[in-house]
């Protein structure tokens, strides 16, 4: 029984190896060790297949393993102090934990944009986020070292020491960084232009600096001074007494996550729009988003701005509705998503979620998540009770659509909608096969189908009263698995163009001839390149609103109106 006495020893001294009393720079350096192994492996599965680098791996991995490691040595260095940082720690470890899962997951990256996105969330979204695979994740990434760290004795320096062993971390790791960065900078620098999201895969630098400018930063910020735009806007000649023209009724729905290369009548092989094809609408097929995210897009595609304009916006501006509700239309915002990213904040809102108890929300409602078909329910009572002066003049309905909203996929339809199969049923996407994961999200774009195919169906049966029509407008796109990506939210100038592809359907009814739209020329211009851009002044166009914001050139119809109006 010699060797059981010899692994009993062993064992010992292995106990007494990571058990004994480490210094919190010896503790640092240490997290970050096993930091840079546990928690990059999307970094070191990007380094294999990176644009613009035909040489080894192997050579990649030599540089960015040593560089990485003394990047989260600078970071920790800053919590290198002997009371109180367990917490912290554990902390970290739980972000780089959480980051890798994501980002090995559905391919995402962390920064201001995505923490955002998780801020402004609802419960049932975020639902939908969490499986066990997180789970385990978790548990293993920050679970192990936060066993060990949790009983580690941290030695005790006086501050001045404590200070001096940290300014020596400090300076080892800004000399490796040197030894390594500049003799290759020459080979990295092309590599790290041409693959820019590298820069958000050093875990948890990466989430570190996205909750800094999310949250902090901003308080550190003077407020952006709110101007209005709504003074001028004016109902055009149209509604004048002259004209005799029955007051407008338009429904704006706008969609969520709905790629339009992936509608049939955008072309797309499967007959995913089976009920849009036998009415007459018109499909802008090369259409962009403002952004990756709802949180980017819908505030800009409301915005008067382009999308630059909007970026560098030194102010905050009324935006669409509430010029149409100045000129004196009625307006009413109805919510099937986590809100309306201050959008609607002016106008009259109500959210399915408040209406789950009802007959028709037993039926199309569970756990609180609604599908999209109860939009329309009690919408007639919702449009008697807008103001009667403003119903007189015109009434704008915005639709907000959970659309395709993912990884849930499979709670966007519901089983009469569903002729893709077999579909996947997991918000765990990455263990669905790539062919049940585009039948369930092609299942989705069938059940906007079929919600706008009512949606038009009930603006007909108010055509006697009202000029009638629709707009359908998606907040931006979404990764299916191509290229390792899932969902939405990368930063733009990295996004692929499936996160930017959106889907853009006017129904005219009798709306277009209030202001002679011509539409056998609108239909030649259905593969214009079209976007977020033109949607604030085709909505105004079509209206026949005026303020001085118009502008013509981004109205995507003025171009087919009988009598071109002026910008103003």
């Amino acid at each position: 029984m010699a060797w059981l006495r010899s692994l009993g020893r062993w064992r010992h001294a292995l106990m007494q190896a990571i058990n004994r009393p480490r210094s919190a720079q010896a503790t640092v350096v240490i997290l970050c060790a096993w930091l840079t192994v546990a928690a990059h492996w999307p970094l070191w599965r990007a380094l294999q297949r990176l644009d613009g680098y035909d040489g080894p791996a192997l050579a990649l991995f030599i540089v960015f393993v040593p560089l990485v490691f003394a990047v989260l040595v600078l970071l920790f260095a800053l919590t290198a102090w002997p009371r109180g940082m367990k917490p912290l720690w554990l902390l970290l470890l739980a972000l780089a934990a959480v980051g890798q899962y994501f980002a090995l997951h559905y391919g995402t990256v962390i920064d201001k944009g995505m923490v955002l996105n998780v801020l402004q969330t609802d419960l049932r979204e975020s639902r939908d986020l969490f499986n066990p695979r997180l789970l385990v994740q978790v548990c293993l990434v920050a679970g192990v070292p936060a066993l060990w760290l949790w009983r580690l004795p941290v030695i005790r320096y006086g501050i001045w020491q404590n200070i001096a062993r940290t300014l020596v971390l400090i300076l080892a790791a800004l000399t490796c960084i040197a030894a390594v960065a500049l003799p290759n900078f020459r080979q990295l620098a092309p590599v790290v232009r041409s693959n820019m999201t590298l820069r958000y895969m050093i875990n948890p630098l990466n989430s570190v600096a996205a909750v800094y400018s999310a949250t902090l930063k901003p308080m550190l910020q003077r407020p952006r001074p709110f101007v209005s735009i709504t003074a001028a806007a004016a109902l055009g000649e149209t509604y004048s007494a002259g004209h005799a023209q029955k007051p407008p009724l338009m429904v704006i729905v706008v969609g969520e996550t709905s790629r339009g290369d992936h509608y049939g009548i955008n072309g797309y092989p499967r007959d995913t729009t089976p009920e849009l094809a036998r009415l007459a609408v018109l499909s802008w097929r090369n259409a962009t988003a403002c952004g990756t995210s709802t949180r980017e897009s819908l505030p800009c595609m409301f915005s008067h701005l382009d999308k630059a304009g909007f970026e560098e916006r030194t102010a905050e501006y009324d935006n669409l509705l509430d010029v149409l509700q100045a000129a004196g239309l009625a307006v009413l915002w109805v919510d099937n998503q986590a809100g309306c990213k201050d959008v609607c904040r002016r106008v009259p809102t109500v959210f399915t979620s408040d209406m789950v108890d009802t007959p028709a929300g037993q039926q199309l409602c569970a756990q609180g998540e609604c599908l999209d078909a109860m939009l329309l329910e009690g919408l007639d009572a919702r449009l008697a009770a807008l103001p009667e002066s403003r119903r007189r003049n015109g009434i704008v309905i915005v639709l907000h659509q959970m659309g395709s909203h993912g990884p849930a996929y499979f709670k966007r339809s519901a089983a009469p909608f569903k002729p893709f199969l077999p579909e996947c049923a997991s918000n765990a996407l990455a263990s669905c096969s790539q062919e049940q994961l585009i039948n369930v999200y092609d299942n989705s774009i069938r059940y906007t189908d079929h919600v706008l195919a009512r949606t038009i169906e009930w603006l007909t049966q108010h055509a006697s009263a009202y000029q009638v029509g629709m707009l359908f407008v998606s907040d931006h796109g979404e990764s299916l698995g191509e290229g390792g990506l899932y969902l939405h939210g990368l930063p733009y100038a990295v996004a692929p163009a499936a996160q930017k592809s959106i889907a853009m359907i006017a129904w005219p009814g009798t709306l277009a001839a209030r202001t002679q739209v011509h539409l056998p020329c609108v239909q030649g211009t259905l593969d214009t390149a079209v976007s977020h851009d033109n949607f604030y002044h085709t909505v105004l166009g079509l209206l026949d609103v005026r303020s001085p914001t118009y502008l013509s050139a981004l109205d995507v119809l003025h171009t087919c109106r009988s009598t071109a109006r002026s910008a103003t």
